[in-house]
């Protein structure tokens, strides 16, 4: 009797500890994430780490990655200066991604709520990304952060119902 008790007792203890959605699934979103945001394009970003993936009881999972939107180098010893030119060509440059990368976002957000099956549909699918700029380049338009949250419910509904994803998605720049 006393061993099925210590039995039960310990069942409860570890199912206690056990998250809803699994290291692996959320593994699988971080290497996505990685990936998309490595592709081999024209411009592509600078990935300055890679992504990681929390789950939060109650609330659901958030997913961070910081970048550069552009390879940019600074100044070095074998170039010194930067050219108010090329300043304004980045400038331009990133202003122009700026919409790519919300849209690579959400569709990886879609990505997500596909691939976590632990996690309820209720629960949100969050993503976090930072960016990167160096102190010369001209900050004005670009956000530093860009926020997006959403149920998974609702992104699920979405994606069935042909929606537009940013009618779901609660998006924040800062």
């Amino acid at each position: 009797m006393k061993a099925l008790l210590l039995v039960a007792l310990a069942t409860l203890c570890f199912a206690g500890t056990e998250s809803a959605v699994s290291r692996k699934s959320m593994q699988a979103v971080e290497d996505n994430l990685n990936d998309a945001f490595r592709a081999n394009a024209p411009d592509p970003y600078n990935l300055l780490g890679t992504a990681r993936g929390s789950y939060i009881p109650g609330y659901g999972t958030l997913f961070t990655v910081e970048l550069q939107l552009l390879f940019v180098m600074p100044p070095n010893p074998f170039k010194h200066d930067i050219s108010p030119q090329e300043i304004d060509s980045i400038h331009e440059r990133k202003l122009k991604k700026i919409p790519v990368l919300k849209e690579a976002m959400r569709n990886q957000m879609l990505n997500a709520s596909r691939t976590m099956d632990g996690l309820p549909l209720n629960e949100h699918v969050a993503m976090e990304v930072i960016l990167f700029s160096f102190s010369f380049e001209n900050p004005k338009g670009l956000p530093q952060r860009i926020f997006m949250t959403a149920e998974k419910g609702k992104l699920l509904d979405a994606q069935s119902n042909h929606a537009d994803l940013s009618t779901v998605i609660q998006e924040q720049d800062q």
